[in-house]
């Protein structure tokens, strides 16, 4: 699968702690022009999956649902049967790899043709604006689109960790886009069918403190050209925030809960179906459908 490449930039985790001032490509102007909303009222909608499987089918979820998807275009979901202990584990191999020293993180570096591995995504000149993050990005599933190469040795568990964890988040893909197809008039498996033969990519963000933190800005605003994002926060420090009727607005992860990002194609398929979906789009893990 060719997802373009990146050029090589510096280590922010390393700049973090090296540099006194924020070098001038991460300085970001135009953050002082966005309004961030402070109505703590407006918050992203969130999901009961248990009222949405075995046969369940609990309309007032679906509507629920139905309208996140349509108004918000993003949404949190709780009881969604992933484990606890799967997704703790992912959490600690994550925070244990990017807590290694930079030469062991290298090993698993970008290669000039190939977005996978670790650094940042999609630099393509000296002088665009960079991201004040790190990345290691993995395709997981099908088996057949991974590439040991970029698969972190360190923590010894990762490799069988993160299979583990892929596993559990195509089954959660399976029952949203189940859903979703319903709400959309579509027979359930018709979704479904649409993605069988897709790739589930992981992005693992790591966004150093920074000294001069209004500044900088962890990933530009866009929206995700894929189907579905499921994002899980690995630790308490918000920072995620979604564009919604011209203003910013935070999200506050509910414990446990994965947060759901409806991509372009599933918003192109619905808008096919004369319903559309809005969205504009510190370590997260983004499991991407496509």
């Amino acid at each position: 699968m060719e997802l373009g490449g990146s050029l090589a930039v510096p280590n922010v985790q390393e700049l973090a702690w090296s540099s006194k001032d924020v070098p001038a490509r991460y300085v970001r102007p135009e953050l002082e022009l966005d309004r961030v909303s402070k109505d703590e009222s407006v918050r992203v909608p969130v999901i009961d999956m248990s009222k949405l499987v075995g046969g369940c089918d609990d309309e007032d979820e679906l509507a629920k649902l139905h309208s996140a998807s349509r108004d918000w275009g993003f949404f949190q979901v709780i009881n969604h049967g992933v484990p606890d202990k799967v997704i703790l584990k992912m959490k600690a191999d994550i925070q244990e790899f990017f807590s290694r020293p930079l030469q062991e993180k290298m090993e698993c570096a970008q290669l000039p043709s190939d977005i996978q591995g670790y650094g940042q995504a999609f630099v393509v000149s000296v002088e665009q604006k960079l991201d004040w993050g790190d990345m290691l990005y993995i395709l997981a599933q099908p088996q057949d689109v991974r590439n040991m190469r970029f698969w972190p040795r360190v923590p010894s568990s990762f490799r069988a960790t993160l299979i583990q964890y892929s596993i559990e988040l195509e089954k959660l893909k399976g029952i949203l886009l189940s859903s979703m197809a319903r709400n959309l008039g579509l027979e359930p498996e018709k979704l479904l069918t649409l993605f069988e033969e897709g790739v589930q990519g992981v992005r693992m963000n790591y966004y150093p403190p920074c000294k001069q933190a209004s500044k900088v800005i962890g990933i530009s605003p866009h929206t995700d050209v894929v189907g579905l994002t499921l994002l899980t926060q690995v630790n308490e420090v918000q920072g995620l925030q979604i564009k919604k009727d011209g203003k910013w607005i935070p999200v506050d992860p509910v414990p446990g809960a994965f947060i759901v990002n409806v991509g372009d194609v599933i918003e192109v398929i619905a808008e096919i179906g004369s319903i559309t979906t809005t969205n504009d789009s510190l370590s997260y893990i983004e499991n991407q459908f496509c």
